[in-house]
């Protein structure tokens, strides 16, 4: 089989270069013939994933973490799609690998590769970008910039010193407009999380029951809430029972716009997009990833 292998050596805090030996390897037992490439710079595996692409592979394999992911999508949705795309993770939350239900073992990645079963899943589009598993806007997005800062600190924990420092140092509640199905609300927000997965940041569970075949976006918008409230929200969205707390609405929409006369600070799949975004129009789009999985 041909196979480019696209290594983001920076991910998981440098997993992505400790591992390549070892990921080639295992994936030459399992009858993978793989040319190894490495990305130089922030944007270079999407341009790795359009120019592997181009050499007609039999599968485009990718190690690295949610970000290296949201890059090699973008690349694959640009190209216009092609060979499947395959993760061997090594980042440190591996949401995207949550979303297809396969776990975060790379050697079981490997096996999966190997086995080739294809499945096509949505991938969303926020304006002139794509996502595999969620958009976020505000205290998230924020979350996120604080945990890329911090490349000391390895594992999950990241993310809940991350939060802590977002709660302690930007507090925001901007207001907002949403615009869904001819429905319009608008007022403050602490986030809104648009989702085609279910878990963000490793093990926040934001939309327990998101399906990425099921052509819709799971939408949830927690209002305007004091630092205390966001502290009494955490533990219920660790365990994905925020739903039904108040001041937490949850809807499913194909497409929405947000918009918002102050800066909003916008995620996509981890990776910082926006920190000054007025309008996000955001839509699904079903069953037009292949991965195999």
């Amino acid at each position: 089989m041909h196979a480019p292998l696209i290594i983001n050596p920076a991910s998981g805090r440098g997993a992505g270069r400790k591992l390549q030996p070892a990921v080639s390897r295992y994936l030459a037992e399992l009858g993978l013939a793989t040319e190894v490439r490495w990305s130089r710079t922030p944007g270079d595996v999407a341009v790795q994933v359009r120019q592997a692409l181009a050499t007609h592979p039999d599968v485009v394999i990718i190690v690295g973490g949610d970000g290296t992911v949201h890059e090699a999508v973008n690349g694959w949705m640009q190209a216009g799609g092609g060979a499947p795309l395959a993760v061997v993770p090594t980042g440190t939350g591996n949401d995207f690998m949550k979303m297809l239900d396969t776990g975060s073992n790379w050697r079981e990645a490997c096996r999966l590769i190997a086995d080739g079963h294809n499945r096509q899943v949505d991938v969303g589009r926020c304006n002139d970008f794509y996502f595999a598993n969620g958009v976020g806007i505000g205290f998230d997005a924020q979350v996120a910039m604080q945990a890329n800062r911090m490349q000391w600190l390895r594992s999950n924990a990241v993310y809940g010193v991350a939060l802590l420092q977002t709660l302690l140092l930007h507090h925001q509640t901007p207001v907002v407009r949403v615009r869904h199905d001819g429905v319009v609300s608008e007022g403050p927000i602490t986030l809104i999380a648009v989702n085609n997965g279910r878990v963000e940041g490793g093990a926040f569970v934001l939309a327990p029951t998101a399906e990425i075949n099921d052509g819709l976006l799971d939408v949830v918008v927690a209002r305007g809430m004091s630092r205390l409230g966001i502290l009494t929200l955490v533990p219920r969205v660790l365990r994905g029972t925020h739903l039904s707390k108040p001041g937490v609405s949850f809807f499913r929409s194909s497409r929405l716009v947000i918009e918002s006369d102050s800066a909003l600070p916008v995620h996509a799949d981890g990776e910082i997009r926006y920190t000054n975004a007025t309008r996000l129009d955001i839509e699904i789009l079903p069953a037009r990833l292949t991965v195999i999985a």
